[in-house]
């Protein structure tokens, strides 16, 4: 194996390790953040038991559940930006040099064998990240407009009971 070959081949391995590893952060991030806002709606319909936690902010009554279910909308909407425009541009980054890899060795064999595009291929059965940037945005989406539907659903049809707990 020549020296240019294994220069080549250390490069693609580094690709392939970064694209796994922000993968990896992505999916961490992803679970742990949707979890963690969808326990903020559970706190906020386990505080739909107590009748007496109403604020008043600005000559504004509401229960205090909606102050919990907005702070949750204020993590997504914090976790779908650190993953949106930091680190999934950083996968694009190391997806388009897969790509770059891949298209520059197509037709080349290395040592009598071809050696990439594993990237390419990848991309033809899930698509181009045009798709997964739409599939990003209903992930958080349908969990944003369930909190924001859990909002107008308590401001417009919460009424405490009288014998209420709290």
């Amino acid at each position: 194996m020549t020296e240019e070959t294994k220069l080549v081949l250390e490069e693609w391995k580094t690709v392939i390790q970064t694209q796994m590893h922000f993968n990896d952060m992505i999916m961490k991030m992803r679970t742990t953040g949707v979890t963690t806002v969808l326990a903020f709606f559970g706190a906020a319909s386990i505080s739909l038991q107590y009748a007496n936690l109403y604020l008043t902010i600005f000559n504004f009554s509401f229960h205090a559940s909606i102050l919990i279910i907005a702070s949750g909308l204020v993590l997504l909407f914090a976790i779908f930006v650190l993953d949106y425009f930091y680190y999934y541009k950083m996968l694009l980054g190391a997806v388009e040099r897969g790509y770059q890899i891949d298209q520059a060795y197509e037709k080349k064999l290395i040592d009598g064998t071809k050696m990439f595009g594993l990237t390419t291929e990848i991309s033809k059965a899930i698509g181009r990240p045009h798709l997964s940037k739409l599939f990003i945005w209903i992930f958080y989406g349908l969990v944003f407009a369930f909190g924001i539907i859990f909002i107008i659903g308590i401001l417009l049809g919460y009424a405490p009971t009288l014998n209420s707990n709290g």
